[in-house]
């Protein structure tokens, strides 16, 4: 089973009404920092999440940390990352103004979804179980 295959099953565990989700949740776990989960766009067959978790600072605003934009294709029950940001900085699968694809970035980028997943999991993040308001 390939990396995308494996992280759509682990996103299909902390968000069991994902081929449902039309709104924003967080993912909760005591101790931990909420994850919120954004439906960004939704097509029959391809949906776009956006994944943050905010950083709390010393001074100032929380700042996402990461936020992750994820595609996920319902039929072929996969998942892949198209973009990454955090404190450090940003990447992206494929840049428009370029027109060029990263392989590197691409791999990179999905490794890090699964292990962020597998956090979440192990955290007990399971079950999203408070809907945002707004």
């Amino acid at each position: 089973m390939s990396l995308y295959h494996n992280n759509y099953r682990k996103l299909l565990q902390l968000l069991p009404d994902l081929l449902g989700m039309a709104k924003s949740v967080k993912l909760t776990t005591l101790g931990h920092s909420d994850v919120y989960v954004d439906v960004i766009e939704r097509h029959p067959h391809r949906l776009v999440l956006r994944m943050s978790h905010y950083l709390q600072r010393l001074h100032g605003a929380a700042i996402p940390d990461p936020d992750i934009t994820v595609e996920v294709y319902l039929l072929a029950e996969t998942v892949g990352v198209l973009t990454y940001s955090d404190c450090f900085g940003s990447r992206k699968v494929f840049c428009p103004e370029l027109m060029a694809f990263s392989p590197l970035a691409k791999a990179e980028l999905n490794n890090f979804l699964e292990q962020w997943l597998n956090k979440m999991i192990a955290e007990g993040r399971g079950q999203p179980n408070t809907e945002c308001v707004g």
